[in-house]
Parts: C-alpha cells; structure tokens; sequence
C-alpha cells in the first residue's frame, strides 16, 4: 500500500490505522470511501484508531461512510480487528463505552474506547498479537 495515496488515514505506523477526520471538507467521504478500499483490499489485518470522536462530519458523509460500512461489514471484519476511540473526558468515555459495546454487538467486532492515545496503541498492538498482556479484555 502506497501511504501517500491516503489523506483521512495515517498508516504511519501500520497496522495501527489513525483516523484523521478533523476538519475535514464537506464531501470528503468519496476519498474516505477510497482509502477504506484500499485497506479492505490489502491482506494485512489492521486496528482502526480515531482519535477524535467529536469530529462532526456533513449529513451526506455521514450517510455515505455508514453505508459503506454496513455493505462492506463482511471485508471490513476480515481486515479490521476493531475499532478504538480516544476520548479524555471520563463522562464521554463511559457515553462512547456503551454505545461501543451495542455496535459490537451489532457488527461482531470489538469497538472500544480509551481515555489516551497511549492505551489505544496498547490495546492495538495486543489485538495484533505485538505486545505482551496489558489488561485490555476483548470479547
């Protein structure tokens, strides 16, 4: 995968994934849509991380990423180990933890959440099998 093909995602340190959604332009989801693919399509598994759960992205985009997400589920899950939130502030974390857990429920792959960027690299590297037990419970 050519890294410089991707905008919305910093693969700098793949196969930990950071989303980069801030500021982004309305209509940015046919390039996200494009990168996703890219991702799917690569054979290496990755962790998905979004540092900013409080980037609001245009209604269209929105749509657009969530129907991709929902036609792609099968590919993304076979890719995608899971899906780590980043947020700080402990009465938006337990918010993101609960929603976290009804979407894993829903898609059958992890969506957790993490008050530092630190615990989601963390917990990344012990969903790909990098680093030795840390106490992240995944189910």
């Amino acid at each position: 995968m050519n890294r410089d093909q991707f905008f919305f995602h910093d693969l700098s340190h793949f196969p930990i994934v950071t989303a980069k959604h801030g500021s982004a332009p309305a209509g940015y989801s046919a390039s996200w849509i494009r990168e996703m693919e890219m991702l799917v399509d690569n054979p290496q598994t990755f962790v998905m991380v979004v540092p900013d759960m409080r980037t609001e992205a245009s209604h269209d985009d929105r749509k657009a990423m969530i129907d991709w997400q929902t036609t792609n589920m099968p590919r993304l899950k076979a890719r995608c180990r899971a899906f780590i939130a980043v947020e700080r502030d402990a009465g938006a974390l337990d918010k993101i933890r609960k929603r976290g857990e009804k979407m894993a429920r829903a898609f059958g792959m992890p969506f957790l959440a993490v008050a530092t960027p630190h615990e989601a690299v963390q917990c990344a590297r012990e969903l790909l099998g990098q680093a030795g037990p840390g106490g992240f419970a995944v189910d």
